[in-house]
């Protein structure tokens, strides 16, 4: 059930908070207030396509809010709109597609707008409607009609004259010994290779900078090297009394000089690269961008490819056991589809009797007394057109609900449907589903939609004084002036204020004394019937 609904920047809509009881809410006000942007908000938040046109001019971004709860579960739904930037939806603060949104709230809420009595009109909108009614599932029907177009797409390729096949084998043999001279078993073994290869060329240029230092301070290819340098200058300062303590230190130093070369050439033992690696390490990776290059752009893509030739070898090596193989998945898929036929069209049977009954039963209670509804099915299975037949004089003739229904007649009819139909979500909201309908037949209306508040909450959008008398909580919208710009303000109305909202729908004026002893007597009408 919906307990709030939060817009901000919808059109004439600045910022708005609706709460929402259970029973039956009515939404009126005078035409332009805002009434229809409200149910526009909550199409959004059932997924429906943004419309950056529905943002408040001026203001760069709009959002929807809704609070609703199922038993003890509390939901928060959300749809964030930009001029700018694109559209987000949100399951409880998480972000999610809108066709996650779509879903969820398709669990919650359905909304039924004054278009929808004209898709009625539609025989693939007739056949869902009697669908719904009748609780039919296509899931598994629709999931094993594809896998039969699957099996038959594969057994149309694995076909052809013999010719056809041998040249197809010869190429997918061809490309499979290719593939599989590779010997290819990790997906990521050009990465690996990539890596290794840094590693050793990282290696090799140490080693080369050590090797360098090496020869400078202890080999100089028949250079004097620093040490042969330091030893001509000790012996120089040898014979020199004075600077004993000079020759010592140099001696010192030859001898770190030394320690130094030691150590150098340990490391350079020690990080004694595998040239020969290097080089095989670097034919493997030409080797894979060369596969990649025709059959992948990855490794994985390369043994995916691999294998599904693999199984085609496979097939065109064993035509006849393949062959035999699809076409008794075929035979499999067809029975069960047929046996699953036979189910929906027993369903569907079974449904237009009780819709054809029950729309007529309700019609009575809507002004039409003599009203008949019929749905009419074809004999020869669920392929045959579903047809929904009205009529609604005594001896008139069925005809086509295109042809015989009137605005209001046929109002009354998906009304009269929808409350039969009445789905498993616990909110249904009406948008002016009452249009072209007036006096005692507005009566009727408000009277049904009062009784399915009994088990749903049901929101109604409506211009009828005489349906929203029969609602338990009345919002009435408004439309100001505030800096220049118009918006849109919502209240519950009660006692004297709404007595003036009725008396305004009535007759255009709220001040008029004679609507609003209209409304007084309206809504005492209704109060009195309830309580009977």
């Amino acid at each position: 059930m919906l307990d709030e609904l939060h817009v901000l920047n919808i059109g004439v809509i600045e910022d708005l908070t609706i709460q929402l009881g259970p029973g039956m809410t009515v939404i009126s006000g005078e035409t332009g207030a805002g009434k229809t942007l409200i149910v526009d908000a909550l199409a959004l938040l059932s997924g429906q396509r943004s419309d950056t046109n529905l943002v408040r001019s001026g203001s760069v971004q709009a959002r929807i809010e809704a609070r609703l709860h199922n038993g003890d579960e509390e939901f928060i739904l959300a749809r964030q709109i930009g001029v700018d930037s694109p559209s987000r939806a949100y399951i409880n603060n998480t972000l999610c597609r809108a066709g996650d949104l779509a879903d969820f709230s398709d669990g919650q809420f359905h909304i039924y707008g004054q278009h929808d009595a004209q898709l009625l009109f539609s025989p693939s909108a007739q056949a869902a409607t009697l669908d719904e009614f009748s609780e039919v599932n296509f899931s598994e029907y629709d999931n094993l009609k594809l896998r039969l177009k699957e099996s038959r797409n594969r057994l149309d390729l694995l076909g052809g004259d013999e010719r056809a096949r041998q040249r197809e084998l010869s190429v997918c043999q061809s490309e499979f010994d290719e593939i599989s001279a590779v010997h290819l078993t990790d997906p990521n073994e050009d990465s690996q290779i990539k890596s290794e290869l840094e590693l050793l060329t990282n290696a090799i240029e140490f080693r080369e900078s050590l090797q360098k230092a090496l020869s400078i301070l202890i080999e100089c290819d028949g250079q004097p090297s620093a040490m042969d340098q330091l030893g001509e200058a000790r012996h120089l300062l040898a014979h020199t009394r004075s600077y004993g303590p000079t020759v010592e230190r140099l001696s010192d130093t030859i001898d770190d000089l030394r320690e130094i070369g030691r150590d150098i050439q340990n490391e350079l033992e020690r990080l004694d690269p595998d040239p020969s690696r290097f080089d095989r390490l670097q034919e493997r990776l030409q080797l894979l961008s060369k596969i990649k290059r025709r059959y992948g752009d990855t490794l994985y893509e390369v043994i995916n490819y691999r294998d599904k030739i693999a199984e085609r070898i496979e097939e065109l090596t064993s035509f006849e056991l393949v062959a035999s193989r699809i076409e008794e998945e075929i035979r499999d898929y067809m029975d069960r589809i047929i046996a699953l036929e036979a189910e929906i069209f027993s369903l569907r049977q079974n449904g237009s009797k009780k819709l054809s009954q029950g729309v007529t039963d309700r019609l009575g209670s809507m002004a039409m007394p003599h009203g008949r509804f019929e749905v009419q099915l074809g004999t020869s299975g669920i392929g045959d057109p579903v047809s929904f037949m009205f009529s609604s004089n005594p001896g008139e003739k069925l005809g086509p609900l295109a042809k015989v229904a009137s605005g209001g007649e046929l109002s009354r009819l998906m009304l009269a449907i929808r409350l039969l139909s009445a789905s498993k979500v616990p909110t249904m909201i009406f948008d002016e589903v009452d249009a072209g309908i007036g006096g005692r037949t507005a009566v009727t209306v408000g009277q049904a939609l009062s009784e399915l508040s009994k088990t749903k909450q049901v929101i109604v959008v409506t211009h009828l004084a005489q349906v929203a008398a029969y609602a338990d909580c009345q919002i009435a919208a408004t439309k100001s002036v505030r800096n220049d710009r118009t918006v849109t303000e919502v209240s519950i109305v009660s006692g004297e204020q709404r007595i003036s909202e009725l008396a305004r729908m009535l007759s255009g004026h709220n001040d008029s004394q004679t609507a609003r002893d209209h409304a007084r007597e309206l809504l005492s009408k209704v109060q009195h019937r309830a309580r009977n």
